[in-house]
């Protein structure tokens, strides 16, 4: 991919984000000499001098009509202006040839295409047998172009390499490569139609002789292997298909009768070509490297050159240093890829500096929210610290800290170094305060709402009182459920603050910043949960009014349900002995038809005693990772088992730590009663005792017949008939045993 770096640089038309603006007075100004270069020589050249006409010949001046339109480039700006001449090249097409091509001399071969094309006096004069001397030359001052390739003229060879990078075959625009191999510049889909491999040459041109391909050119670059199967290695020669058929036809002079030695001698010449050519190639291929390596070097010492001068130049006018330098870090958006001179300095200026001043505020705003971004880490580590050992329900989401009316404009507000997040410690056990205030008055207005109200609570909201009922929630009817799916009851506000969102999932409790998210849990009274609480109550004599949670614990009475029927188990049949909390449990669960209605039944005193004699299992259970210290917070959110807490304990000097005192159970996550006990109405019916195990029993005598090996000399051991077989082919390699030679039976 090689090119002229002027040419790369204008190729694109305009010069990516500030470029648009590098194109002012220079592009009209060669517009205009390349519009006085198109007139013929001995034409009238007009010019702009008080009005008058200028001819060549020096003949007379005479006046010329004015009329509404000039026909001749420069006559309506003559009639309209006088002063100093207007400045042309009309007049070059008149120089004397030889000073022509002495002056064309120092040009390099960009230059001489430019006029190659311009005008078809310098077309006719580059392309005669004299400029071939111009041409070297051009090619000298541009640094060491190879000679041209053989069979190609010297117009033809800088064509190839400076002419544009448009395809030869299709006019694809931006097309580096040269295939020297083929003398053409062809975009890789034009490769693809039109050069042939060697293998494929039979089955394209199966009229023409292999020979063909000794006598052209090639290249060895290769196609894209989309749907030909014989491209596959890129050494192989390939043959670009119009030098084949033309190939074709001058073979076809010397197939005629008697010119076998003519055919001989083009064939040896034409070789002897082909050798040359590739030797060539090499040495274009390798100027090429070498002189895109250059370019590139002086593209680069360029393009610092500019950016030191332009930036510079940026701070001179009162820009900040840093973000002039920021700007042009990552990014020299093409202004810095020519020539800076001071008419491009004044038509980029202004796209510049908005260009600068757009990357400033993007730049602010992305410093913002990083800046934003850390507070705001900041804050939710503080406030997860804070809320760690707290009970679930009692803990306001993260968001509400953040949406705080200080801490959201502190979070906003510009990068300062006076404010510090440690101003808002007092904040957050403010924020919690309110929180648990206000989830106790939703709790509250929920049992006022509902048909178990009590008159004290309509009182004081009936008085415009503000406040939950502390009382009215420890109640043993106040009984809640959440509206999460598959929910079972919460006995009063004690179990409610444990409530959280990873009561509802195996997984552990999240830290307060990976919750952003999550909205907090909703309750409702649970309906059965409460009938159940006020049947218990009446069955026991007590004020469901007045009664606690509390009061009801310290019974320790146990209850039937009466609406279960006993279970059979071992020849005896069960119930089910619950506690008041476990009763509740039960009736909210079990929603079957048989228990449209709380209905219970108070064992006795000797029933009772019965289930108090009885071990009872450790609920939960010790080895579960439920359990955490009440004197610090190490274990709180990474809970243990009962064993490591009670060690953990010795830390803090207590050597017999209190369950619910010292270390407890995470009640967020064991928030069901442990399980009912079996009361038996029925006893079971015992099972006989088994044998002791210290005395062996006498085996019972075998009814099958035993068997003893006959090469096993000395030795008592016995075997079954299919044992002592198996014994002797496996053991003394007897395929087929028999009774009597091999084996004898005992009894």
């Amino acid at each position: 991919m090689w090119r002229d770096y002027d040419d790369f640089c204008d190729d694109s038309g305009t010069d990516p984000d500030l470029t648009d603006l590098d194109m002012g007075s220079d592009s009209s100004s060669q517009c205009s000499e390349h519009n006085n270069l198109s007139e013929a020589p001995g034409e009238e050249a007009v010019g702009d001098n008080g009005g008058e006409t200028y001819i060549p010949d020096k003949q007379p001046v005479a006046k010329r009509v004015r009329t509404d339109k000039g026909t001749v480039i420069g006559t309506a700006l003559a009639v309209k202006r006088s002063g100093r001449r207007k400045k042309t090249l009309s007049l070059i097409v008149t120089v004397p040839i030889d000073i022509l091509l002495e002056i064309c001399s120092f040009l390099e071969p960009v230059d001489l295409l430019h006029l190659f094309h311009a005008h078809t006096a310098f077309h006719k004069v580059l392309s005669s047998n004299h400029a071939v001397s111009v041409w070297k030359a051009a090619r000298v001052n541009r640094g060491g172009v190879p000679d041209c390739m053989p069979g190609m003229s010297e117009a033809e060879w800088a064509d190839l390499l400076f002419g544009g990078s448009d395809c030869d075959e299709c006019g694809k625009k931006r097309v580096w490569d040269i295939d020297f191999g083929i003398r053409r510049r062809v975009c890789q889909p034009c490769l693809n139609e039109n050069l042939v491999g060697k293998s494929a040459f039979p089955f394209v041109f199966p009229e023409y002789d292999l020979i063909i391909l000794d006598l052209i050119p090639f290249s060895s670059i290769g196609v894209e292997d989309y749907d030909h199967d014989y491209i596959v290695d890129l050494s192989c020669k390939f043959f670009w298909s119009d030098d084949i058929e033309k190939m074709a036809k001058e073979l076809e002079v010397y197939l005629k009768p008697g010119a076998e030695q003519a055919l001989e001698d083009f064939k040896q010449s034409r070789k002897k070509y082909v050798d040359s050519d590739s030797n060539h190639i090499a040495v274009c291929d390798a100027w090429v490297a070498n002189d895109r390596a250059q370019q590139s070097l002086r593209a680069d010492e360029l393009r610092s050159q500019n950016t030191k001068l332009f930036q510079a130049r940026l701070v001179d006018l009162g820009h900040d240093a840093e973000d002039v330098e920021r700007m042009f870090d990552h990014h020299h958006y093409g202004v810095l890829d020519k020539e800076f001179t001071d008419a491009r300095w004044k038509r980029l200026i202004p796209k510049v500096e908005r260009k600068l001043a757009q990357l400033q505020e993007e730049w602010r705003l992305e410093h913002q929210r990083r800046v934003s971004s850390i507070r705001e880490s900041a804050l939710l580590t503080m406030y997860d610290k804070y809320v760690w050992p707290l009970p679930q329900g009692i803990i306001p989401p993260p968001k509400d800290l953040l949406e705080l009316c200080d801490i959201a404009e502190f979070i906003k507000s510009p990068p300062t170094r006076g404010t510090k997040n440690d101003a808002f410690d007092a904040q957050i056990p403010q924020l919690c305060a309110e929180y648990m205030h206000k989830k106790k008055l939703e709790l509250t207005g929920l049992l006022t709402l509902s048909t178990d109200a009590v008159q004290d609570t309509m009182a004081l909201q009936n008085q415009g009182i503000d406040a939950p009922d502390d009382m009215l929630l420890q109640l043993a009817t106040s009984v809640f459920q959440c509206t999460y799916p598959q929910s079972f009851p919460l006995i009063t506000w004690d179990k409610v603050q444990y409530h959280g969102r990873s009561s509802h999932s195996q997984s552990p409790r999240s830290s307060c910043a990976m919750t952003m998210s999550t909205s907090p849990c909703t309750f409702s009274v649970s309906q059965r949960g409460v009938a159940a609480a006020r049947s218990l109550l009446s069955l026991v004599g007590l004020d469901a009014k007045t009664t606690t949670a509390t009061t009801m614990d310290d019974l320790q009475c146990r209850f039937f349900c009466s609406n279960c029927s006993p279970k059979p188990e071992n020849g005896g049949s069960y119930r089910m002995a619950m506690n008041w909390r476990q009763s509740v449990f039960h009736y909210v669960e079990d929603q079957s038809p048989s228990h449209e209605e709380p209905r219970w039944e108070l064992l006795s005193t000797a029933q009772l005693q019965v289930i108090q004699s009885r071990t009872i299992p450790e609920y939960p259970a010790a080895t579960r990772q439920v359990w955490r210290c009440n004197e610090c917070d190490i274990y709180h959110g990474d809970s243990t088992t009962k064993a490591k807490v009670i060690k953990h304990m010795r830390s803090h000097g207590i050597t017999t730590p209190t369950e619910g005192i010292d270390f407890s159970y995470d009640q967020g996550v064991i928030e069901k009663p442990p399980p009912a006990t079996k009361f038996f109405v029925t006893p079971q019916i015992k099972k006989p005792s088994k044998p002791s195990t210290t005395q062996k029993s006498k085996p019972k005598p075998s009814t099958k017949s035993v068997y003893r090996c006959q090469h096993c000399n000395g030795l008592d051991r016995t075997f079954l008939l299919e044992g002592v077989k198996q014994h002797i082919k496996v053991k003394h390699d007897i395929k087929s045993p028999h009774e009597g030679p091999d084996f004898y039976k005992i009894k």
